[in-house]
Parts: structure tokens; C-alpha cells; sequence
């Protein structure tokens, strides 16, 4: 099991990357990076020039797939003088995260992720395959 620095990390990096409608290449370099560590395959997928969505495969193909996903980017932060925190910063305050994906879609994404890591990294058995397809709304 990661340990719950690790798994911190991981969203603090992803809320870290400005992606409002740009960059979700460089989520996807570094979540392919992240994957390669512990042995999972992944693809990327160019959905337009600028814009790559990354794949990852656990478990053997077979007829039978989980297809879980999550989206990389982020709509405007808006107003910047309204945050009381900076939006690409993962900030900790009153026992919770705060920066600009924490709730949508970065945390849920750094979950999916952790969760495929995990398995694969605890041997557990499949029946079956799990993708998970990171992209743009």
C-alpha cells in the first residue's frame, strides 16, 4: 500500500499543472511516468494537436473490462484575487485540500490512479481488465 504522503503527492502534482484547456500533455507525461514505475502500461492519445489523453491498462485483455476515467483539465480559477490560497498550490486548511481540481476532477482522477497502482503493486488477481482513460471533458 502507498503510504498517504505518496498519494498526497500525487494530487499535489496534478493540481500543480495549470490546465485550464491546455497542457493535459504534461498530466499525461507525468502520469505515464508515474504508471511505468510500477510496471503498468499506458498509451497516449493525441486528441488534437496539444492535447494528449493517456491510457492505462492493468490487468490481461480479455471480454471482460472495468473502464473507470477522469478528466485532466480545469475551468478557469476565475477571479485570482477571490482564492484565498493560490489555485496551483495544494494547500491543507481546517482538515481540508484546497487548489484548483482538489474536488473535480484532479482528486478523483489521483484516486483512480492510486487505486490501479495499488492493486497491480498487491498482486491482486483480475478477472479481467481495468482502463482507465485520462482526457479532457
Amino acid at each position: 500500500m502507498m503510504e498517504k504522503t505518496e498519494k498526497i503527492a500525487i494530487l499535489e502534482k496534478l493540481v500543480s499543472i495549470d490546465t485550464t484547456d491546455q497542457a493535459e500533455g504534461v498530466i499525461a507525461d507525468y502520469l505515464a511516468d508515474l504508471f511505468a514505475q510500477h510496471g503498468i502500461h499506458t498509451e497516449k492519445v493525441a486528441s488534437k494537436p496539444g492535447h494528449e489523453n493517456l491510457v492505462a491498462y492493468l490487468g490481461e485483455a480479455t471480454d471482460k473490462v472495468l473502464g473507470v476515467t477522469g478528466h485532466m483539465d480545469v475551468v478557469s480559477i476565475g477571479d485570482r484575487s477571490k482564492w484565498t490560497s493560490d489555485p496551483f498550490t495544494l494547500t491543507a486548511r481546517d482538515g481540508k485540500l484546497f487548489g484548483r481540481g482538489a474536488t473535480d476532477m484532479k482528486s478523483g482522477l489521483a484516486a483512480l490512479v492510486i487505486a490501479m497502482i495499488e492493486l497491480h503493486d498487491e498482486h491482486v488477481p483480475l478477472n479481467g481488465q481495468i482502463k482507465l482513460p485520462a482526457n479532457r471533458r
